[in-house]
C-alpha cells in the first residue's frame, strides 16, 4: 500500500495535496485520502487555480522531489476537470493555466476545447481562446502528417 509523504503541499486548512511511494498524487483532509486518478477526482484540487500556475507547479515538483518520486503533477488532468465542471470560473482559471501545458497535454484537451468554443455559458473570451487552441491543434496535426 502507498503512503502518503507528510511533505504534501497545503492547499487549505488541513487540507494538502502529496505524492505516495507509488507515484499517486492525492488530496489529504484530515484522516481521508482522495486519490488522484480520474479526471472528476480533480475537482478536489481545484484551489490550485488561486494561485499562479509557476508558483504551484515548483511547490508540486518540491513535492515529488521530497517524496522521492519522479511523477510530475497531472496539470492536463485538473484543467481539464474545471473545464468539464460547466462553471464559467472554473473554466476561466483553467484557461489561464493552458499556456503553461506542454503541446501533448494540450492535445489531450481537444475535446474539451471544442466544447469550451461551442457553449454559450462560457465568456466569449474563453470561447476565442479555445478555438485557437483547436486550431494551433488542428495546424500542428496537419504539419506532423
Amino acid at each position: 500500500m502507498d503512503r502518503f509523504t507528510p511533505s504534501g503541499l497545503e492547499i487549505d486548512a488541513g487540507v494538502s495535496i502529496g505524492v505516495s511511494d507509488g507515484g499517486i498524487w492525492s488530496v489529504r483532509a484530515g484522516d481521508n485520502k482522495f486519490p488522484l486518478e480520474k479526471t472528476n477526482d480533480f475537482f478536489r484540487a481545484w484551489l490550485l487555480f488561486e494561485r499562479p500556475f509557476p508558483e504551484v507547479k515548483a511547490d508540486l515538483e518540491r513535492v515529488a522531489a521530497d517524496a522521492k518520486v519522479d511523477a510530475s503533477f497531472p496539470f492536463a488532468k485538473l484543467i481539464g476537470s474545471a473545464l468539464e465542471s460547466r462553471s464559467s470560473h472554473r473554466t476561466e482559471c483553467a484557461m489561464t493555466w493552458v499556456p503553461f501545458l506542454t503541446p501533448m497535454e494540450r492535445v489531450s484537451l481537444k475535446n474539451l476545447f471544442v466544447e469550451v468554443r461551442d457553449s454559450k455559458w462560457v465568456s466569449q473570451k474563453n470561447r476565442q481562446l479555445a478555438r485557437k487552441y483547436v486550431n494551433e491543434i488542428e495546424r500542428s496535426a496537419v504539419a506532423n502528417s
